[in-house]
């Protein structure tokens, strides 16, 4: 069955919508975090590099992990520092949020490494879920608008 001229119109509409949003991409975010000293320097930025800045930060310890030890803000470079007391814990949590973006750390001041956390890809199926999603809602959106629309008289009888 051939598509009428709406239809086709409408298809044709929601194909250029979705080229002018092909470009839009989101992104994951990195925080890493160095032992200097009795300092911790938390630097925090996007996957493709650039700095979270003034991004919201709570540190938690392990003994209180629902109320935040430490609140603040990164700076212009994505980076924040705080004082580590290792009597007040040895285990501690960084969270880095902005703009929906962020990412958790989890580190030890026993630890003399640098842990690095960043939020993974997508798998790989993962994204062929999400793009048989996408394809089946066009297909759906495309057969909903190509279909005949039918209308029901009161007394139950079908025009077309």
């Amino acid at each position: 069955m051939p598509l009428h001229a709406d239809a086709l119109k409408k298809l044709y509409f929601f194909a250029v919508i979705l080229l002018l949003a092909f470009p839009v991409y989101g992104h994951g975010a990195q925080v890493t975090w160095v032992m200097e000293g009795d300092s911790v320097h938390i630097r925090a930025s996007f996957d493709d590099g650039l700095p979270m800045s003034e991004a919201q930060v709570s540190v938690f310890t392990a003994t209180t992990p629902t109320v935040p030890h430490l609140t603040g803000l990164t700076d212009d470079d994505g980076s924040f520092l705080f004082f580590a007391d290792a009597s007040d814990a040895t285990d501690w949590d960084v969270q880095v949020r902005k703009a929906g973006h962020g990412d958790i750390i989890h580190f030890s001041l026993a630890d003399d490494s640098v842990i690095e956390s960043c939020e993974a890809g997508f798998s790989v199926m993962q994204i062929v879920l999400m793009s048989a999603c996408v394809v089946w809602g066009f297909i759906g959106t495309a057969l909903f608008f190509s279909s005949k629309k039918t209308k029901a008289n009161c007394n139950g009888t079908v025009k077309a």
